[in-house]
């Protein structure tokens, strides 16, 4: 029986916020007994990898939330300090939604990084820079992920879902936010922080984006899991 209050040490107000709900349904069988946030890349949960991003960037204080084999992401997190897992109950709940279910431990200002995604974002850059939404961009060559267009350092559109975007960039799924921006966010069940949060914002010029030059590494199927595992 998984115990589905989340695991709080003591009031926290965490200024990063790591991913690892999903359901991992790409990359099964794998993640039919092992959430795919704790699957082992380069000799150590890819959980490890995000926390040590984080933690790289002066985040002591973190909040994960959990949903798909929730128990394991408990327990990757005893003993880990600093460390508070938010399990998501009954239903999964969305980028936006864990972002909402999880406000009430949340800073005035936090980071957001995917689980499953190894990357070397400055999320120090993203922090510093003066907007509610702030997105780690990386180029493309060919359209594989959503485009997002910027001028200026100002994100202007985000395709499918505001403005103007530009097939030559993508959103990496790392940004930094003002924890107002959860009130853009529907107040039941599951969303999605770019398709409510970001709808709002794009237009009003409220977004800027931070083109990433570096390492980024999205594990979503077995060939990228295979790849990446070293």
């Amino acid at each position: 029986m998984v115990d589905m209050r989340p695991v709080i040490r003591a009031p926290v107000a965490a200024t990063a916020f790591i991913l690892a709900a999903g359901l991992g349904t790409r990359l099964r069988p794998l993640t039919l007994h092992t959430p795919k946030p704790l699957l082992p890349v380069r000799g150590r949960p890819m959980l490890d990898h995000a926390l040590d991003q984080v933690r790289a960037h002066g985040h002591r204080e973190v909040v994960v939330n959990a949903f798909w084999l929730a128990e394991q992401v408990v327990e990757w997190a005893r003993g880990k300090d600093g460390v508070t897992v938010v399990v998501e109950h009954p239903a999964i709940l969305g980028t936006g939604g864990g972002l909402r279910n999880a406000r009430r431990w949340l800073a005035e200002r936090f980071a957001v990084v995917n689980g499953d995604i190894l990357a070397d974002v400055d999320l120090t850059a993203l922090w510093q820079t003066p907007a509610p939404a702030v997105m780690a961009l990386r180029r493309q060559s060919s359209r594989v992920h959503t485009p997002v267009g910027l001028r200026g350092g100002v994100v202007t559109g985000i395709d499918g879902v505001a403005g103007e975007a530009s097939p030559e960039l993508h959103f990496t799924g790392i940004h930094v936010l003002d924890r107002g921006v959860l009130d853009l966010v529907p107040p039941e069940g599951e969303a999605c922080i770019v398709r409510t949060a970001y709808r709002a914002l794009v237009p009003e010029g409220r977004v800027r984006g931070i083109v990433h030059e570096g390492e980024w590494t999205d594990i979503g199927t077995l060939a990228e899991y295979e790849a990446a595992r070293g």
